[in-house]
């Protein structure tokens, strides 16, 4: 395995841990997803919000490419059939006993639609 998909793993693992420990997941529902090629569905699924699904993309990269990465967990979360793409990226100085500071990255649609906003049929530009 490489030196930059272990770095991705133990990532992944540190963001599931804190969010099974700090939500709560008695029966393991919140689980990292293997990888499907090209249909990848999330790094983490198993998290719901209000009765809808989401799936984590996480990131542990030195140069943030936010607007590759939102590409990317909004297609995953297409795949997967889930409501929901967001990416967990690492924040720089802050890791290991210092999981709850990590960034969440989404776009301003999933927002509105997190605090109660129906789903859009059309892409409003």
């Amino acid at each position: 395995m490489s030196r930059q998909k272990e770095k991705g793993t133990r990532f992944e693992t540190a963001v599931l841990d804190y969010l099974r420990s700090r939500i709560g997941d008695p029966e393991g529902m919140i689980h990292r997803e293997a990888l499907h090629g090209k249909a990848d569905e999330g790094d983490i699924k198993g998290l719901y919000i209000h009765k809808k699904s989401l799936i984590l993309e996480c990131k542990d990269w030195n140069k943030f490419e936010l607007s590759i990465w939102l590409g990317q967990a909004q297609d995953e979360a297409a795949n997967a059939g889930a409501d929901y793409g967001m990416v967990v990226f690492h924040r720089p100085g802050r890791g290991g006993k210092r999981m709850r500071d990590q960034y969440v990255l989404m776009d301003l649609d999933t927002l509105a639609r997190l605090a109660g906003a129906p789903d859009e049929e059309a892409d409003h530009e």
